[in-house]
């Protein structure tokens, strides 16, 4: 996928495969361009949650807004990712995308 120019891979592992998936639902490795997802998350809902959460996180980083302490605040990307939905249902409905 493209990031703002630059390109990221995304893909599933487990925690016996990837060490640095304990106790996440996924990361991202910034270096590499590569968002992971934790395989052993049980329901779609959730998965979906955090691959948009990853993706928001790599979105504040190819943008610079990483280096601000709250462009790496873990509660403003979980709320974006929560919202993000609701919010799109809105920009859809206004025909303001």
């Amino acid at each position: 996928m493209n990031i703002l120019g630059t390109d990221y891979s995304i893909f599933s592992s487990n925690v016996t495969k990837d060490k640095d998936l304990d106790g996440l639902g996924g990361y991202t490795d910034f270096d590499a361009k590569e968002i992971v997802i934790n395989s052993e998350i049980d329901t779609v809902t959730r998965k979906n949650t955090i691959v948009r959460h990853e993706i928001i996180h790599a979105f504040l980083y190819e943008s610079g807004l990483d280096v601000s302490s709250w462009g790496r605040n873990e509660e403003i990307v979980d709320w974006i990712a929560l919202q993000f939905p609701k919010l799109m249902e809105v920009f859809n409905e206004l025909k303001c995308i």
